[in-house]
């Protein structure tokens, strides 16, 4: 959710008068909370099958799709 300038004007001045301690916090805190939390227990991931192994050739994305600026 994006938020409103006047709001991000708001909190960048909150931050700038916080000592270097406390600003260190805050920033380690917000990082903390942007990871993804751990998946459940008796998660497991799909096996994906089909296709058979790579043979060789060329891998560069202008031989795989052409030169047509994909």
């Amino acid at each position: 959710m994006a938020r409103p300038p006047d709001d991000l004007r708001r909190l960048a001045g909150e931050l700038a008068t916080l000592t270097p301690e406390e600003r260190a916090w805050v920033l380690r805190e917000s990082a903390r909370r942007v990871h993804l939390p751990p998946p459940p227990a008796d998660f497991t991931p799909p096996l994906l099958t089909g296709g058979t192994r790579w043979i060789g050739g060329d891998l560069r994305r202008g031989d795989q799709y052409g030169d047509d600026g994909r």
